[in-house]
């Protein structure tokens, strides 16, 4: 065989591999952003922040969450009463889940078996299996306007937030029982578990606070303020989380503040704010801790924010109203 011949062969075997080194990583170092004003999905290039495609969605869509088994992403669809499965690889929605009335946020079982709810306007949590998207079951009475829903890290128990009970319902989602109710600062949002799970976080909205359950005593713990020179108190609005992968730090963004608070989780104190855009609201991390994402929803945007300097380095703009990001790295 000619060198010739050789080189060619090589550039043919170069370039099939390439071309499926790509496809393997076509899901990877991407960010999705839920915009709920414009019904659409915006998606990001995480390396060069360009955006690459904004595919349309159920109405209102909010919570989201990706399933990398089946490189599907779920995005609950409000207005539409359903959890739309987008598929990543044709960014087409080819199914959906069903859900009960108005979902809003939703988390899955550490297994990947089931979806729990929270159902805003009933005031119930849905149970779903995620294989065949039908309710497994309805529990009713879960708090007035519930909202933020987290799985406990060992999957048996499920933790609702609700606005306008100002509490936290502690839920069995496999028997569909209530097991505990604990009284939280003025209107809850969003939760977290810290500490292996033995700490769960809930940011209260209108009290300007988080408040810190215990999880095995179901009391509260410790609660954190917030103070910064400049900003009313009534501008301190805590809703979302995003917890450090490998550091001691909760990211916590503080809605009309235009602020993100950084918090020790060994010792609850505020080391420091990071200047974000207008009504600051979803918050998530990179797998290594060192970009935070954040969703403004009054200035149509997100802030890149770099965590070592703790500034935001880039906005993007992005849908109207955008609720939710997810990174997929």
């Amino acid at each position: 065989m000619s060198l010739k011949k050789i080189n060619i062969s090589l550039i043919i075997k170069f370039s099939s591999l390439f071309i499926l080194f790509m496809s393997f990583g076509a899901q990877a170092d991407k960010v999705v952003i839920s915009n709920e004003g414009s019904d659409n999905i915006t998606i990001i290039d995480l390396n060069s922040y360009e955006i690459l495609n904004t595919i349309d969605s159920g109405s209102r869509p909010r919570d989201m969450h990706y399933i990398p088994e089946t490189e599907s992403l779920l995005v609950a669809a409000s207005e539409d009463d359903t959890i739309n499965v987008i598929d990543m690889k044709t960014l087409q929605i080819v199914g959906n889940l069903e859900t009960g009335d108005d979902p809003e946020i939703f988390d899955i079982s550490p297994d990947g078996k089931v979806a729990v709810v929270s159902n805003e306007d009933d005031n119930e949590a849905t149970v779903i299996d995620i294989k065949s998207g039908k309710i497994i079951r309805v529990i009713e009475d879960v708090g007035i306007e519930p909202e933020g829903v987290n799985f406990s890290p060992d999957g048996k128990l499920v933790f609702i937030t609700s606005e306008g009970t100002n509490t936290i319902i502690i839920i069995d989602p496999w028997m569909g029982e209530i097991v505990e109710e604990v009284l939280v600062g003025n209107r809850p949002r969003r939760g977290a578990f810290s500490k292996n799970g033995r700490e769960y976080w809930v940011t209260n909205e209108l009290g300007g606070t988080v408040s810190i359950i215990d999880t095995k005593t179901f009391s509260i713990k410790h609660t954190i303020t917030f103070e910064k020179k400049g900003i009313r108190s009534s501008e301190i609005t805590p809703v979302d989380f995003a917890m450090s992968h490998k550091a001691n730090l909760a990211y916590i963004t503080l809605g009309r503040s235009k602020h993100v608070a950084v918090v020790n989780t060994d010792n609850y104190e505020v080391i420091d704010y990071i200047l974000a855009g207008s009504r600051v609201w979803g918050a998530a991390l990179t797998s290594d801790d060192k970009t935070l994402i954040v969703t403004n929803g009054q200035s149509d945007d997100i802030s890149i924010i770099d965590t070592d300097k703790r500034a935001s380095i880039k906005s993007i703009a992005v849908g109207r109203t955008p609720h939710t990001v997810r990174i997929i790295d």
